[in-house]
């Protein structure tokens, strides 16, 4: 359950913000929505955001996909088998992870409580601040132990190996599927097969072999693939 500081905190917040934030959308003002209440996602702001090995997608208001003025995530997507399974639902609201309220950018401190929950030390579990059904409590969810980022990350890290090669394993699962090539657009398909052909690949990951990988990739100008590439990040 969750603690009468935290809960203290949150009200604080939430209840006694000023809902209104730089213009976000067409040149106008947007009043940033309070979800505990019941406020809906703006209609033209659809973008939601993956987060990470919770199994998660979730909404949070930003300006330019800049998110430092959001305090809430909206919870859009749950998927089946993962962390989150049966304990975060869509429509939940997060309002906080680690044991601390949102203060000044979600996805940061969303990021920096997985990273502390995935070392030896913090042993895989990831405490949320749910709220649901007009109540806040603190949920956990059971997550990975991977290690810790070294030094010199993502290079001579164990930790960003294993999550490249996890990474690997689900895009080749998911273009093994036989409808895959309906289900995504052009570009994901080709950088999900450059990803797994044997040249990105190292070794020990798993890959598609050059046969494959060509049958698999629609065809497109390199120059299209090319600036696509450039955009991509890792997200820890």
């Amino acid at each position: 359950m969750m603690k009468t500081a935290l809960l203290s905190l949150l009200g604080a917040a939430w209840f006694g913000f000023a809902l209104f934030a730089p213009a976000a959308f067409g040149g106008k003002a947007v009043a940033i929505p309070d979800f505990t209440p019941g406020d809906a996602i703006p209609a033209k702001a659809k973008h939601d955001w993956n987060l990470g090995p919770t199994g998660l997608r979730g909404w949070m208001f930003c300006d330019q996909l800049v998110t430092t003025d959001a305090r809430q995530i909206a919870i859009t997507a749950v998927d089946k088998g993962s962390p989150a399974d049966g304990v975060i639902a869509v429509g939940d609201v997060l309002l906080g992870a680690g044991g601390k309220p949102f203060s000044f950018d979600p996805r940061t401190e969303m990021g920096r409580a997985i990273t502390a929950a995935e070392t030896e030390a913090g042993g895989g579990p990831l405490t949320l601040t749910r709220w649901r059904a007009g109540k806040a409590e603190e949920v956990t969810l059971k997550l990975s132990v991977l290690g810790t980022f070294s030094a010199t990350a993502p290079y001579d890290c164990p930790k960003s190996q294993r999550i490249l090669n996890r990474g690997l394993e689900a895009l080749a699962a998911r273009m093994a599927q036989p409808d895959h090539a309906k289900e995504d657009d052009a570009i994901p398909r080709t950088l999900n097969a450059l990803a797994c052909s044997p040249v990105a690949s190292r070794a020990g990951a798993p890959r598609l072999e050059a046969a494959e990988v060509a049958k698999r990739t629609p065809t497109m100008p390199f120059h299209v693939v090319r600036p696509q590439l450039s955009s991509l990040s890792c997200h820890p």
